[in-house]
């Protein structure tokens, strides 16, 4: 807790910080993909990705409570550059890059085999607090904040002897939670077929919400001695 005490024209104003946190368990995975090919004919690079994908998509369609999107799609020249030559043309690159998000944490090893076996490469494996949790989370922690400011307002108040206090201003600050990251070469442990499973763990969060803010305090005469 800070304080600092200056004069104002109607009392005595403090400055006053409050916070309250909690852990909250990671309960969605996020599994980010690529399905890559090069080629020197453009329309084979093109239905290759194409198949790849709509495979991915086809098998993802069958489990419920998978949200699947497209983040990103590109086809780009592949170039040579001969020494004191123009720069020549070999081929063409494809990329697209999706994205799996799910609260189903248990079927994690089924999808990574399932997207690596239809032909595309992991690029990342994180876990994280779903939307609607944080969001709870975070309504409760700031009521929370609020009320041990008050708290500390009041204590602040006896402490110099003040019937009463008031609110100048609040401000309100919260620190997010941060992905669980796990390295692709972790996650890809699944696309061996007499490999085990790989052993992830979701792991917890920590949150928290800090308020801070000026009260003002009646005047009072203090003895010098």
């Amino acid at each position: 807790m800070l304080a600092q005490a200056e004069d104002a024209a109607a009392g005595t104003r403090v400055s006053l910080t409050a916070n309250a946190e909690a852990v909250l368990a990671n309960d969605e995975v996020v599994i980010t993909f690529r399905v890559e090919k090069q080629g020197q004919d453009a329309e084979v690079v093109r239905q290759y990705v194409n198949r790849v994908s709509s495979a991915i998509a086809q098998r993802l369609k069958q489990e419920k409570d998978v949200r699947l999107s497209t983040i990103s799609r590109s086809m780009q020249p592949v170039w040579q550059y001969p020494k004191n030559s123009p720069r020549i043309r070999t081929g063409w690159q494809m990329i697209q890059s999706g994205q799996v998000v799910s609260m189903r944490l248990d079927a994690v090893p089924h999808w990574l085999d399932a997207i690596e076996s239809a032909g595309a490469n992991l690029s990342g494996l994180s876990f994280r607090v779903s939307a609607a949790v944080l969001e709870q989370a975070m309504v409760s922690l700031r009521q929370q904040a609020v009320r041990n400011f008050r708290s500390s307002a009041a204590s602040m108040a006896k402490g110099l002897d003040a019937a009463s206090f008031r609110i100048v201003h609040l401000n309100t600050g919260s620190r997010q939670p941060q992905p669980r990251v796990f390295g692709s070469e972790m996650a890809m442990m699944a696309r061996s077929a007499d490999a085990a499973p790989p052993a992830l763990s979701a792991g917890e969060n920590r949150i928290s919400v800090t308020v801070s803010g000026d009260i003002e305090l009646p005047f009072t005469d203090f003895p010098a001695q």
